[in-house]
């Protein structure tokens, strides 16, 4: 066997090794650990890089393992978290509940492998039916991670039980072919298990690469190898065959077959789910010549260029049936195929009008904390008593404590100390709310005054005033208080309030805010108003001596309160429970235990520990917050009113929300894919969007890539700090030579791959801040978005960059010498396939685990949940997290990269990459069915269509490098036809995928459609000036309607008059927008009420039908309906009595929180007057 320190023969040469005789004299020789490091055959020991593979297999493996068996020990006692669906959704949508045994989470009730059923004609029947003939998006990914299961699985077998055995039997390792390095480093033995293996036989034994020749009479005649008793002629024909037949072939055939299925399926969703129907958004900037037109104005515009037949609100077709509509639905339906339609028209079938709501927003998120605050006071109140027995009995304590008149009362203390604000929790329900993210508002370093001289009091000065000044001003020190009272008609602390003159004089004590008496009444009590006029002749309790003083049994000192005279009588009936308290003078004996019979009802009085004072207290809050809340909601609905006519008129618009088939032809249209109302991000729409925000992104991107592409050089330079020659020319290397070989594995595989793995990381999450930078104007947009850049900066720097860097490093001695260095730049490539190993190791176990335990939300949750008070608090701490493609999978998007590159070259990678799929597919399986909640909208599988065809551009990866290494050897048959497989799959999935999902062109539209087309494009890419001053200069606008109440029939009333907009309900809804789960704690409450972990799983249905304003696409603001009180249930009936009290006097809407089957019933809504 020659020695790498000798003359190579000419043979060798044309292998592409260099020749380096001159170079041997001043060789290195290698350090003892390095030498032992390539000593070491398989079976016979470890070297550096397999104690480093050990490392990242046991470590990530343990740590993995605890994260499993803790979430398998908290999953039961977390069902708010880890039981989501099985109390949030739609009863008829809910999964069966899993038992709270250990490992129930790996077998669950739903399906392994989600179908995908072919005939939808029973469609729209139940939505229990709809949600098995159509998959939403999360389980479309789930059946996508299990093909490439599949497909990793034959990679595997094929690696295993096709690659390996023509690498390692009959082929002498690398140690035994003597070394092959001149300044120190070694070859791994990991590397013995790889294509590097023969490659070195081939190398070292002066093998012939020259496949083909030719003969004299022209004739292709085969040449056999000289000296070649391994075959290795014939493993690298076995290695084409396995490489472009045995995985190529059966992988695009895989491929192809679910990228069909998936395509028909959207093909179904958007034909029968959807009706064909598109949603999109036209904004001002690309549409200006319709700004200050109003919305009846462009209905009609768009009517009378035949645009839209099927529209409402037109001035001409207000009572158009919605069958009309859809008399071209068989006409112009979408096919996803390569034969365009003829004769399709462009139909808008609604349009919204998106204008301003920055006022309305600020009203609406103080009134979320208006009612946050009366809840939490009313909670408080519901809280402060409890049932007791008349008598006594063995539930109360058999002493009790006595009270002393004759002692100072002293108020409990209150804690030293600032108060801690309490976190208020928005509202989580997708598209409530229009006020613009905070990442469009500048930093708060941007609002401080840097500089506050000569800012005194509110005014510029020149200077501070002197000392003088201020005290002559009565104010030292600047002050503006008073010590001295200057009108002795009104001493200090008086209540004031303005006379008829306008004048503050000291307010009647007989008419300021009546408390009324907690032993009769409630605080949202209110005297009718036929004894309104008796209000001043409210007297105080503690004057009366038929009474006394108030006094309960721990419950504090007496407290003055009014009531009115004795005698006078209420229309009213009282619906609140009394305070049982003793008399002065009265002993209280208790009998014994044997005697202590009931001889009437229990009744309801405080909690220990709770005074009048405290209930004074919160009364007072009550009355404060509920004040707040009408007038309020009075502010908004004039607000709600105003915008309306804003919409009308046409001021102050931002652009339009569209619905209709065909719509994709308008021009400067955005598609909405999601198709639903959750799905469009209203505060984004509020904002002036640019062709600058897609630029920063991609520069962010960029950025990401190069920084990320700096890290992972970073690495790969650690990484093959034991390499032959690498350390040489990386000194600061070096001193790893001389570390013990498990030093020097943990250093140079496990730390490269923790590192890899937290740059990959941090990357991504880079990524997900600049996407919502970007101000995608849906949801869905942006996860598609977020998903394809993912993917190609994972594949582009996190895979091709990492390989191609690294074999750069291993071959910078032959770049150094100026020799040929392709073949080392191969090795180098194969060498790379150690650290992908490794990286794949460390997140196997570890990332699906986390998918499950969801640590930090858990922890946000819990911590959220403890600080609740109201029931609506503890709905918003618990609602539920939606799914999140990129999060989900992008881990398994890496590894199937890995996978795709090096299942032949390297085939422990493929074992690896599908222990991972496989843990991912059972962690998807139970999140999917169990925890995600479909809050948002579905596009119809597009990421799933998306990472099928890049699985097809994946797969011809490996033959493409296995070919160039095959041609760094000049073996050019096998290396051109692997090449050339690779190319040809990647180029023919990209022009299949393409003929699949191509949509029909202009060239498909009717003439009439393309005339109204051209009269569409032409009025909105002209801007129309004169229209716009005309208005703006009349100031006169049509007369608004005013309401007193925030019902739902008023808010649809005020859009009937001033819009000609009514919602449609039953057979004549339009199927876009489509539906979610998503439940507003704000206009659902009654539904939110239901929502509990602890409440029955089957409860009666809704005792009334309610309109659904998810189908009308105006800003959230303006649908805005007055939002209903939910208050706990008490089994001491004081929340329904506060519910009654309410409704009754104050005409607010109380929903109860629903712990029980008993609980589902409301009070029923009582009509009187309100304040």
């Amino acid at each position: 066997m020659p020695s790498a320190f000798t003359t190579i023969s000419q043979a060798t040469a044309t292998t592409g090794r260099p020749t380096l005789a001159s170079q041997g004299a001043s060789s290195q020789t290698p350090t003892p650990f390095a030498i032992s490091g390539a000593t070491a055959c398989v079976g016979n020991g470890l070297d550096a890089s397999a104690d480093g593979i050990l490392a990242s297999v046991l470590v990530p493996s343990a740590l993995g393992l605890l994260i499993w068996l803790l979430f398998a020990i908290l999953r039961p006692h977390f069902r708010q978290v880890y039981a989501l669906r099985e109390w949030f959704p739609p009863q008829d949508t809910r999964p069966e509940r899993l038992s709270s045994s250990f490992w129930a989470f790996l077998f669950p009730h739903v399906p392994l492998v989600p179908a995908v059923p072919t005939d939808v004609t029973d469609a729209g029947q139940s939505a229990e039916k709809d949600a098995e003939l159509f998959p939403g998006d999360e389980q479309l990914t789930q059946r996508t991670v299990w093909t490439a299961f599949l497909i990793v699985l034959a990679f595997t077998v094929v690696a295993l039980a096709g690659a390996l055995p023509l690498y390692m039997v009959s082929v002498p390792c690398q140690s035994e072919l003597g070394p092959d390095v001149f300044y120190g480093g070694a070859s791994s033995m990991m590397h013995d298990m790889s294509l590097l293996r023969l490659l070195r036989h081939i190398d070292a034994n002066n093998i012939s690469t020259t496949n083909l020749f030719v003969s004299p009479s022209r004739s292709l005649v085969r040449r056999a190898f000289d000296d070649d008793s391994q075959h290795s002629r014939t493993r690298i024909i076995v290695l084409t065959v396995l490489a472009a037949v045995l995985i190529l072939l059966p992988a695009m055939r895989k491929i192809i077959k679910e990228f069909n299925v998936l395509v028909q399926y959207r093909k179904s969703w958007l034909q029968t789910k959807c009706a064909n129907l598109e949603m999109g958004w036209i904004g001002v900037n690309t549409a200006p010549g319709f700004v200050g037109w109003g919305e009846q104005e462009l209905k009609d515009f768009i009517i009378s260029n035949g645009l839209g037949t099927s529209l409402r609100g037109g001035s001409n077709n207000r009572s158009r049936s919605r069958s009309s509509g859809r008399k071209h639905e068989h006409s112009d339906e979408q096919s996803l195929t390569s034969h365009p339609e003829e004769n399709t028209v462009i139909d808008i079938h609604s349009l919204y009008t998106i204008a301003s709501t920055d006022k309305l927003s600020v009203l609406i998120e103080e009134r979320d904390e208006i009612l946050e605050n009366l809840e939490v006071a009313e909670t408080q109140y519901i809280s402060s008593f409890r049932i007791t027995t008349p008598d006594p009995s063995i539930a109360d304590p058999l002493e009790f404590p006595q009270s002393d008149d004759a002692r100072p009362y002293i108020s409990r203390p209150r804690p030293l100390g600032a108060r801690v604000k309490h976190h208020r929790l928005g509202n989580p329900a997708l598209a409530t709310s229009s006020s613009p993210p905070t990442a469009f508002v500048a930093p708060s370093q941007f609002y401080r005054l840097h500089n506050t001289r000569g800012v005194t009091g509110g005014r510029f000065m020149s200077s501070q005033p002197s000392f003088t000044a201020s005290v002559d001003s009565r104010t030292p020190g600047g002050s503006r208080f008073r010590e001295i009272e200057r009108h002795d008609e009104v001493p200090l602390g008086t209540a004031v309030e303005y006379d008829e003159h306008g004048v503050l004089a000291p307010a009647d004590s007989q008419q300021q805010l009546w408390v009324p008496d907690p032993r009769r009444f409630g605080p949202n009590y209110s005297v009718p108003e036929a004894d309104e006029g008796n209000e001043p002749g409210w007297v105080d309790v503690s004057g009366e001596a038929e009474h006394g003083r108030i006094a309960s049994e721990n419950n504090g000192a007496p407290s003055s309160f009014r009531r009115p005279p004795k005698g006078q009588a209420f229309t009213a009936q009282r619906e609140t429970f009394p305070f049982r308290g003793e008399s002065e003078g009265s002993e209280a004996t208790p009998a014994p235990p044997h005697l202590r019979l009931q001889p009437s009802q229990p009744f309801v009085r405080p909690v220990e520990g709770v005074d009048f004072d405290q209930l004074g207290a919160v009364y007072g809050s009550i009355t404060h917050w509920r004040s707040k809340l009408k007038a309020i909601n009075m502010a908004i609905a004039d607000a709600q009113n105003i915008g309306y006519s804003d919409i009308a008129e046409g001021q102050g618009v931002k652009g339009w929300l569209l619905v209709g088939t065909n719509i994709r032809f308008l021009p400067g249209i955005e598609l909405i894919e999601g198709r639903a109302k959750e799905d469009v991000q209203y505060g984004v729409l509020q904002t002036k969007r640019s062709s600058m925000d897609g630029v920063v992104f991609w520069i962010i991107c960029a950025t990401v890539s190069l920084l990320l592409a700096i890290g992972l050089t970073a690495v790969a330079g650690l990484a093959l700090a034991n390499a032959p020659e690498v350390a040489h020319y990386l000194p600061f290397l070096q001193p790893l030579w001389n570390q013990p070989p498990i030093v020097t594995g943990i250093a140079t595989v496990f730390a490269p791959s923790i590192a890899g793995v937290i740059f990959i990381m941090l990357a991504l999450s880079i990524l997900s801040w600049a996407v919502k930078q970007r101000g995608t104007i849906s949801i869905s947009g942006s996860q598609v978005l977020l998903f394809r850049a993912t993917f190609w900066v994972l594949t582009g720097v996190g895979a091709i960059w990492l390989i191609a860097v690294g074999a750069l490093i291993y071959s910078i001695r032959p770049f150094d010498i100026g020799t040929n260095a392709a073949s080392d730049v191969a090795n180098g490539s194969i060498y790379m396939a150690v650290i992908a190993l490794a990286l794949v190791l460390n997140v196997a176990i570890i990332l699906p685990g986390l998918l499950l335990l969801q640590p930090l939300r858990l922890w946000r949750v819990t911590r959220a949940q403890k600080r609740s008070i109201t029931p609506r608090q503890r709905f918003r701490a618990i609602y539920p997290r939606s799914y999140n493609p990129t999060y989900a999978i992008g881990a398994c998007v890496l590894a199937l990269v890995f996978a795709s590159t090096f299942a032949l070259i390297f085939p422990l990678v493929a074992p690896a990459v599908m222990i991972l799929l496989f843990l991912s597919l059972l962690a998807h399986r139970f999140l999917v069915g169990y925890v995600y909640g479909r809050t948002h909208s579905q596009t119809g599988g597009i990421v799933s269509i998306y990472l099928i065809r890049r699985l097809g551009t994946l797969a011809g990866f490996e033959p493409i490098l296995m070919g160039l290494i095959f041609l760094s050897r000049h073996i050019w048959i096998e290396g051109g036809v692997l090449v050339g497989a690779g190319v040809f799959t990647i180029i023919g999935m990209e022009i299949y995928a393409w003929s699949k999902l191509r949509l029909p062109g202009r060239s498909a539209l009717s003439e009439t459609s393309r005339n109204g087309l051209k009269a569409f494009t032409a009025s909105a890419r002209t801007p129309e000036p004169v229209v716009s001053m005309i208005k703006s200069e009349s100031g006169t606008s049509s007369p608004r309607p005013q309401r007193t109440r925030g019902s739902m029939a008023s808010v649809l009333e005020m859009m009937s008059i001033t819009l000609a907009v009514m919602p449609s309900s039953g057979a004549n809804r339009d199927p876009v927008p489509l539906a979610t789960e998503t439940i507003d704690d704000l206009t659902a409450t009654e539904r939110a009420a239901r929502t509990n972990p602890n409440a029955p799983p089957r409860l009666p249905p809704l005792p009334f039908a309610r309109e659904d304003l998810s189908a009308i696409l105006y800003a959230p603001e303006l649908l805005a309906l007055d939002p209903k009180i939910w208050l706990p249930n008490d089994s001491a009936g004081v929340a329904r009595a506060e519910a009654i009290d309410l409704q009754r006097y104050h005409g607010l809407d109380v929903v109860l929180d629903v712990q029980s089957t008993r609980d589902v019933s409301t009070p029923a809504r009582r009509s009187t007057s309100s304040e």
